[in-house]
């Protein structure tokens, strides 16, 4: 036979969190790294589609060389940036020219 003296001395059991909030929390934690997981793949490394008119820059290049709307200098200057612009591309985009893509490529453009 159980006094009260004994009931106080026993501490009350302590009750974690239920099933469903367990559920809950796990997946909660599941999508988030899911979520990322996937964000970072696709920042770093899949592969993605650029195109660059290039025969179109060449041309306006040598368009306006021919008109002497630019010198020399800025001729290179603009070639070097189109240089730049291209090597700025990061290593998983592939850079295709603008004639071999049809559509809904985004353009590189100096």
């Amino acid at each position: 036979m159980t006094t009260d003296s004994d009931q106080k001395d026993t501490p009350p059991v302590k009750r974690g969190p239920g099933l469903i909030a367990t559920a809950v929390i796990s997946l909660m934690v599941s999508l988030l790294s899911a979520t990322v997981v996937v964000a970072v793949y696709d920042q770093r490394y899949a592969q993605k589609v650029v195109a660059i008119d290039l025969k179109g820059y060449i041309r306006s290049q040598r368009d306006k060389a021919v008109n002497n709307e630019v010198s020399d200098d800025e001729l290179r200057r603009n070639i070097d940036a189109m240089e730049t612009a291209l090597l700025a591309e990061p290593a998983n985009h592939t850079v295709l020219l603008k004639d071999v893509v049809l559509r809904n490529a985004p353009e590189i453009r100096p």
